[in-house]
């Protein structure tokens, strides 16, 4: 307690008065505050010069897309206290050093700032720092720097947008952080490969390139291995060697990871073994993400078009040593986890044509816990302390298509646990062709689509004045990539397309893209897709609503490249992870790396 009180007491803002600033000694130090007044005046483009600010006030904008051009600092009320600064121009450079209140940076000249360093000047430049955040395109607020130190970027086409600036005797501690990021949403098309994009691209519009995420700044691919099998060598450089991997087209074929392990590692910033849900090779329980943000007070969730439990959605909230063990993980996420929203498939009550079973084995019950658990959720009674006031937080549990439409509008919920009336999942395994062309065979009808689920989610987790993490999933792709089916995958892959349209929407009108980062990407390729047997190539465009040529080359994972695709702050950021390089398919990071950023953005 009297180290919390010391450090509030340390944080002396300018123009308040004096405490007494405590050394490491624990002697009392010289009384120090700064009394005078630092304000700054930014130029931004099409708008003009902004009033002046202080204190810690941000000049700018976030969220507008419009640039800094032009900057002003002065220091008043302080004659032994001066200010010099010097701005980075797009395509010009570094400016020379100017001193109160003069301009730095340029007005009506459609240049950009991307970088600024400030100093202080004077007789009593030693008794103070002054500290400056910037607030910069596609990347969200940057850290706090102090004296001279660079804040932005140089020569990678990124405006500033904003800027805060306050001067503090020494030995306060730095101004805490304005948060870079306030929702994380993560959208995997599990199984989806290039090959899978583009032939529901083909089908759907005639052409390639036309879904939102495929225009994201961030365009990138990614690596999927895995760790490798419980207890052998730590071999990882072995499983995509891009000098050797496109020598022989069977080579894709080696080494693939599973479900699992990619959830895993894109959820804990860790390679484990295939199987491992949330553990580590030695089968130790790692941190995910949802943990992360539940430890900021942030909203979690998950989504999928398969069972809720199965090993993507639960990679991001449970540990287990094995994805097989679905009742463990189902009550793990709903009996032990602080994660305020589960939707997906696993209904007991219904067979995979979502119609009621005439009987039910308990067998049947497994996606769901057991039946205890099952009837606990039905009863209301089910929860646990999530948000940590000590009361009980139970699950409210809906199961009809009304049910999921009604929760895309109006009030919700602050936890809510989904789980439509169909057996394993929304659409794949119902009766009918499964080799008929797209959307031939009857759907299920009493089930929600995908994007229904998404629009349901973000209205109960934007509850969350802090923020949120959720993990939408499609996962049936893989399903159909496993079992060859083309219209299948593009049903499937069309309704994950229309749930990435639903949330950028979401962005756009209840958000923006300087608080939110959207990532589409997958967790690896399932079927090896190509355009021709035995040949790495696109499939094969025939029109719109015709079927692409497409072959299949397996039936299993493989280890190629997935597409990568974000928006929104740090999308940047994302793009300096991506140090490997392919001859095919060009830049790319790893799927591990995914989590390494956000916590890098969060923290």
């Amino acid at each position: 307690m009297l180290t919390a009180v010391a450090m509030l007491l340390f944080q002396v803002p300018a123009g308040v008065s004096a405490e007494e600033i405590i050394d490491t000694s624990g002697e009392k130090a010289e009384e120090l505050v700064f009394e005078g007044n630092c304000s700054y005046q930014t130029q931004i483009q099409n708008i003009g010069w902004q009033d002046w600010k202080s204190k810690e006030s941000m000049s700018g904008t976030t969220g507008k897309s419009l640039r800094l051009e032009g900057i002003k600092i002065k220091i008043s009320e302080s004659p032994n206290l001066g200010v010099t600064y010097q701005t980075q121009i797009e395509n010009v450079g570094w400016q020379d050093w100017v001193s109160d209140g003069t301009v730095s940076g340029t007005e009506g000249q459609s240049l950009r700032l991307e970088a600024i360093r400030i100093k202080l000047t004077g007789a009593d430049a030693k008794k103070y720092d002054i500290y400056y955040q910037v607030h910069v395109q596609n990347t969200g607020w940057m850290n706090w720097v102090k004296n001279g130190e660079l804040s932005g970027t140089v020569g990678e086409s990124f405006r500033l947008e904003g800027i805060k600036i306050m001067v503090l005797p020494k030995g306060t501690p730095a101004p805490v952080n304005t948060g870079s990021i306030k929702n994380v949403i993560l959208m995997i098309s599990d199984g989806c490969g290039a090959n899978e994009i583009l032939a529901t691209d083909y089908y759907t519009d005639g052409k390639a390139g036309t879904q939102t995420y495929e225009n994201f700044p961030t365009k990138l691919n990614m690596s999927t291995y895995s760790h490798g099998g419980l207890g052998t060598a730590d071999d990882l450089l072995s499983l995509y060697d891009p000098k050797t991997i496109w020598s022989d087209f069977a080579l894709l074929n080696n080494n693939p990871t599973d479900s699992a392990a990619a959830a895993t590692a894109m959820a804990s910033g860790t390679k484990t073994y295939d199987a491992a849900i949330g553990v580590d090779q030695d089968e130790q329980k790692l941190v995910n993400i949802c943990e992360d943000f539940e430890a900021q007070n942030k909203a979690t969730g998950v989504i999928t078009s398969v069972e809720f439990s199965h090993a993507t959605p639960a990679g991001f909230v449970a540990h287990n040593s094995s994805r097989q063990n679905y009742s463990e993980l189902a009550n793990e996420m709903i009996k032990d986890s602080k994660t305020d929203l589960i939707m997906g498939a696993g209904n007991p009550l219904y067979d995979n044509n979502g119609k009621l079973k005439t009987t039910i084995a308990d067998s049947d019950y497994k996606y769901v816990g057991g039946q205890d658990t099952w009837e606990s959720l039905v009863a209301g009674n089910l929860g646990n302390d999530a948000d940590g006031d000590g009361d009980i937080d139970n699950w409210n549990l809906i199961q009809s298509k009304q049910a999921f439409e009604t929760l895309q509008t109006g009030a919700a919920p602050d936890r809510v646990i989904g789980i439509p009336e169909v057996f394993e999942t929304l659409q794949i395994n119902r009766d009918g062709d499964g080799k008929a062309e797209p959307f031939t065979v009857a759907m299920n009808e009493n089930v929600p689509t995908l994007e229904v689920m998404s629009k349901g989610a973000l209205n109960v987790l934007d509850n969350d004045p802090d923020g949120f993490f959720l993990m939408i999933e499609g996962g049936a792709i893989d399903w159909a990539g496993h079992s060859n089916l083309d219209g299948r995958l593009i049903e499937e892959e069309t309704d994950f397309n229309h749930s990435v349209d639903a949330v950028c929407d979401w962005v756009n009108t209840n958000s923006n893209w300087d608080e939110t980062l959207v990532i589409v990407t997958g967790d690896h390729e399932t079927g090896y897709l190509t355009g021709t047997t035995g040949v790495y190539d696109d499939v094969v465009n025939n029109g719109k609503g015709v079927m692409p040529t497409m072959a299949w080359n397996s039936g299993n994972h493989t280890n190629q490249l997935i597409p990568f695709f974000a928006k929104g702050p740090g999308a940047a950021l994302l793009e300096n992870y991506a140090n490997g390089s392919d001859p095919v398919k060009g830049a790319y990071l790893d799927n591990s790396e995914i989590a390494l950023a956000i916590r890098n953005l969060l923290n």
